[in-house]
């Protein structure tokens, strides 16, 4: 059994926290059909994983020392500025504080196994906890495996826009306060 470690990433992770992040997100560029150097992401220097790192929430999940799964939790005071359309609007004006899932990704020997699962309910976990009442996150709308993950964790696609030069969807949970 693999002994699994859920933990916020730490400045002297950022080495291995930005070498996950490219790995697994050149499978995801593939897998959506993105075109090389389309994505911000695979040129992201250490130095900006850091300041991620310690600006936001950045889990990890950790097999010894070395993370496996990541994911990116960061406090959206105005929801608003995710608006593109009157269709955003409608959902977003109703939401008075949000959250924004980034950087998503698990490694690519360990995808499928349900690390993803685990993160995305930290995640979601974590947004509760802050107060959050909806969580946000964008993807390719070509990448079926992570439409249909997303939707399976309750996020519904509520609009796409080509501003990256690819189909990015926009979506969205609602979370109910406790």
């Amino acid at each position: 059994m693999i002994d699994l470690k859920l933990r916020r990433a730490t400045r002297s992770d950022a080495p291995a926290v930005s070498d996950l992040i490219h790995e697994a997100m050149e499978s995801y560029r593939r897998d959506s059909g993105i075109s090389k150097g389309m994505l911000e992401s695979l040129s992201e220097s250490v130095e900006s994983v850091t300041d991620r790192i310690e600006k936001n929430n950045c889990l990890c999940l950790y097999i010894d020392d070395r993370p496996v799964g990541t994911i990116t939790l960061s406090l959206v005071d105005n929801p608003m500025k995710y608006n593109f359309s009157d269709k955003t609007e409608k959902v977003l004006s109703k939401a008075e504080r949000a959250s924004y899932i980034s950087r998503f990704a698990v490694a690519d020997l360990l995808r499928k196994t349900g690390l993803g699962v685990q993160l995305m309910d930290a995640a979601v976990t974590l947004a509760e906890y802050d107060g959050s009442d909806l969580i946000l996150l964008h993807t390719a709308v070509t990448n079926k495996n992570m439409c249909e993950f997303y939707k399976n964790r309750g996020f519904e696609l509520i609009d796409s826009e080509r501003s990256r030069g690819y189909e990015r969807g926009l979506f969205a949970k609602r979370l109910t306060l406790r």
